[in-house]
């Protein structure tokens, strides 16, 4: 994997912003509408990308091993990053600031837009996008508990009822007995719900180009706690990860594909999930929108130049 395509993978799925972007500050896109956008995102796009991920792939009990390894280390490593983007923020002063800080530094855009990255990535390699699904299994659980209790600091905002009862996690185990059971889905069954699925990372960046239309470009490189996220997100947390992975690969055998797929869904920029429990929460707004925005625009070069580790691994 080269830089050079890399880099164009990367920013061409960021340009997908124009749009959005274009329309906002034409003023033909009302108030409101990355809401209405997003909810279209969460229900029905997202859900269909889970799904098509995972139909007429082929299982085989031999990959159940790898599953456990990536759902463990999915447990592991974001534990560990929210600890040390903990330690890393802990002089932030304000602390509804250092709360969303800490969480935009391990929360990673894993399901809007990681899947589809993968699959630009690795076209060709079905066992990667699946280790993809599985992280995101791990990851929606995780984010309506670790990430809301980061936000908040209250123990008590979190839904145990929302690990199960959110769109894209329903998704999949509708679709898991199909895969586990290898069960074929006709073709225009499978093309249909693919490009229900493909909406994702379109809107995505639709809605991300909209939130960057609001905001005053002097604003969003603006204060320090934006670049500490970005540092945090997008270069320690891929490479700790890393780090830990190939220091267990010395005492227990793990596939190099499970290296490579985690390392990259690392190396993610920070989920908009944030943001959105920032609005819900009455948490800092105003950092989460911006760390969130340059930490996707900031991929463009973080996510090519950490590829180049790949064929090292």
């Amino acid at each position: 994997m080269d830089f050079l395509s890399t880099f164009l993978i990367v920013l061409l799925v960021i340009a997908l912003a124009v749009p959005g972007f274009a329309l906002k500050k034409a003023k033909l896109l009302p108030d409101g509408a990355s809401n209405a956008l997003a909810v279209l995102l969460l229900y029905v796009a997202q859900p269909f990308l889970m799904v098509s991920s995972l139909l007429n792939k082929t299982f085989t009990t031999s990959l159940l091993p790898d599953f456990a390894a990536v759902a463990l280390f999915a447990v592991g490593l974001q534990l560990m990053l929210y600890f040390l983007s903990k330690l890393f923020f802990v002089k932030v002063k304000e602390e509804p600031t250092r709360r969303i800080c800490v969480a935009s530094s391990y929360l990673g855009n894993v399901g809007f837009m990681g899947i589809p990255v993968m699959k630009a990535l690795f076209p060709s390699d079905d066992t990667i996008i699946l280790y993809t699904v599985i992280f995101n299994i791990v990851f929606n659980a995780m984010t309506w508990t670790l990430a809301v209790y980061a936000i908040t600091g209250d123990k008590s905002k979190i839904k145990p009822v929302k690990i199960l009862l959110n769109p894209p996690t329903i998704a999949t185990v509708l679709a898991l007995p199909f895969f586990f059971c290898n069960v074929s889905v006709p073709d225009n069954v499978l093309a249909t719900i693919g490009y229900l699925g493909d909406m994702t990372l379109p809107l995505s960046m639709v809605i991300l180009g909209i939130r960057l239309a609001d905001i005053k470009f002097t604003r969003l490189f603006t204060g320090a706690p934006v670049y500490g996220v970005a540092l945090v997100k997008l270069v320690v947390s891929p490479l700790a990860a890393l780090g830990v992975m190939l220091l267990v690969r010395l005492l227990i055998p793990i596939e190099t594909t499970v290296i490579v797929a985690l390392f990259i869904i690392f190396a993610m920029p920070s989920a908009s999930s944030a943001l959105n429990f920032a609005e819900m929460y009455g948490g800092d707004c105003d950092t989460a929108a911006k760390a969130t925005l340059t930490n996707t625009l900031f991929c463009v070069l973080t996510i090519p130049i950490l590829s180049l580790l790949i064929p090292l691994l």
